[in-house]
């Protein structure tokens, strides 16, 4: 079965980051007849987004990446390990840009009747705006991009034009020609610009292509309403576009109408003028908005705070994957609403995951604590600077230990992407608790985390001091700040995931089970992924008793 998730825009990247987590945990999974979960073996990642330069989507390829080398890594490990078991391919469509007209003005600047047309349409700034820089929620702009765009492919392909989704639409092909079942998702916000335009233009274009094979191809669409604010902004409305939250509730139901009224949802396997056999919309009322702290329209400066929405995404899009659309299944296809059916957000929020996400979330939160606040430094001393004393600290001896020089370097490179991705995972976390809605926690202080009934606000304060302090230049760390952060961690590490009880497993009993450990396979990789797979189960969060 091929599995495919196209990320269109910004906030499709912000949730191709969240799918990178989810399968660290294997969460990406099919079921078999008896309800056992069996990890998906590949899926397919594909960023559109005009704006190349995106921190959202420059963020979310660097986090894939990690996880991609540490998951390349574990591929060879010879033993059973917690997660990291689904093989993540991500590919930004580059879309030809610099042979392409990019706006409105360039497009139209050698056809008068179109200039005028252009004119009639469009205000000087709209016509103005480079596509480079985004849409900034001005999806009619964008629909002029997608058309041209998608139009232009075929010709790419006889001019031998290398193309990453001409490469896709081959390799979707060629799944099909097997027979194979291919199930695709598109993701992206329906009250901005990027995501507006380019979901539903692709989709279409994606289901005509294919619709010779529509008992194989089973599309979806994960659909982003409202759910944040932007800060007002100080510029020139006559000089430039700028992007208003008063303006998004009103997109997105123009959105939807569209969605209604073009019946882009299938009746059935039958139904050759519909789109998508599954919708999945996920949004919050007004007073459940967070303003984000550090809004940008575009570029590298548009890095924007995750949010648990798309953390609730990145579960729709997994149920996506395990849920049949054909047959006896067909009646699955419909449009579906993600209601929370707690006060809070809480691990209870997640129904009948709520455990699994509770375990898998909490252990690997517990395990890049510990690393930052014990193993990295001991680690990076043991691996590059000080062998001979650090290997014999009684949690790194069973891995690394007698090392052959030979090794170092490619030692050094995978702890510093190990270092990456629970650096980015971590602060992850921090910034899905940060943006919580304050209608489902409880008032946060100024600067301060909110409480709530996830994780504990004060540990994770400590967690981030900790990475910030990693992230400065060593003359500018303060020593006493990081140790008195990393010591608290490790003192209450237990108390990290909010649970009935204390988790058992505490910091100490952690560093115990990594002694005891043994290094499996060969090289840096067996030296890393044995570490790596026993710290994971080592910090496993236990049952509720």
């Amino acid at each position: 079965m091929g599995c495919y998730v196209l990320a269109v825009g910004g906030t499709g990247n912000k949730i191709l980051e969240s799918l990178v987590y989810l399968a660290a945990l294997d969460g990406l999974y099919t079921l078999d007849e008896a309800g056992n979960q069996t990890p998906l073996t590949e899926v397919t990642l594909l960023s559109v987004d005009v704006d190349a330069a995106c921190g959202n989507t420059t963020r979310a390829k660097r986090a894939a990446e990690s996880y991609g080398r540490l998951q390349e890594a574990f591929r060879r490990y010879p033993a059973e390990h917690p997660g990291f078991h689904t093989a993540l391919t991500l590919e930004r469509w580059n879309m030809n840009l610099s042979r392409r007209a990019m706006s409105v003005d360039k497009m139209v600047e050698n056809h008068r009747r179109d200039q005028l047309l252009s004119r009639t349409i469009f205000s000087r700034t709209e016509s103005a705006l480079e596509y480079s820089e985004g849409f900034r929620g001005h999806p009619d702009l964008g629909v002029l991009f997608f058309h041209d765009l998608l139009n232009s492919l075929d010709d790419l392909r006889r001019e031998g034009q290398p193309d990453e989704m001409n490469r896709l639409l081959d390799r979707i092909q060629a799944e099909l020609d097997r027979d194979e079942t291919v199930k695709l998702i598109l993701c992206g916000s329906i009250f901005g610009g990027t995501g507006a335009s380019g979901i539903p233009a692709v989709a279409r274009f994606l289901r005509k292509r294919f619709a010779a094979r529509s008992q194989r191809f089973e599309m979806g669409a994960m659909l982003m309403l409202p759910y944040y604010r932007v800060p007002d902004s100080s510029a020139d409305e006559n000089a430039e576009i700028v992007v208003k939250s008063d303006d998004f509730l009103d997109k997105a139901r123009t959105a939807l109408q569209y969605y209604g009224m073009e019946g882009m949802i299938r009746d059935g396997e039958q139904d050759e003028n519909g789109v998508f056999d599954a919708l999945y919309l996920l949004g919050l009322p007004p007073e459940g908005f967070v303003t984000t702290r550090r809004y940008s329209t575009g570029s590298q400066s548009q890095e924007n705070d995750a949010h648990m929405l798309e953390w609730l995404a990145s579960r729709c899009i997994a149920a996506f994957f395990r849920t049949g659309f054909r047959g006896a299944e067909q009646h699955h296809m419909d449009c579906y609403y993600y209601q929370l059916h707690t006060p809070s957000f809480c691990w209870q929020s997640f129904d009948q995951e709520e455990k699994a996400y509770r375990r898998g979330y909490g252990s690997l939160l517990k395990a890049a604590a510990l690393f930052f606040a014990e193993c990295y430094p001991t680690l990076k001393s043991c691996i590059s600077l000080d062998s001979r004393q650090s290997a014999r600290v009684n949690y790194c001896a069973p891995y690394f230990a007698r090392r052959p020089a030979a090794e170092r370097e490619k030692l050094e490179e995978l702890l510093q992407t190990l270092y990456r991705f629970l650096n980015f995972y971590a602060n992850w976390m921090i910034q899905i608790v940060r943006t919580l809605p304050p209608i489902l926690c409880q008032p946060a202080e100024e600067g301060r985390l909110p409480q709530n009934e996830l994780l504990d606000a004060n540990l994770l304060e400590e967690l981030l001091v900790l990475l910030t302090q990693y992230g400065l230049k060593p003359e500018e760390r303060s020593r006493a700040e990081k140790d008195q952060a990393a010591e608290r961690l490790q003192r209450e590490l237990h108390r990290l995931v909010i649970r009935r009880t204390p988790d058992r497993q505490t910091a100490a009993k952690i560093i115990a089970g990594l002694g005891g450990g043994q290094r499996l396979g060969t090289g840096a990789e067996g030296a890393v992924c044995s570490f790596l797979a026993a710290l994971l189960r080592c910090a496993g969060e236990e049952e509720d008793q």
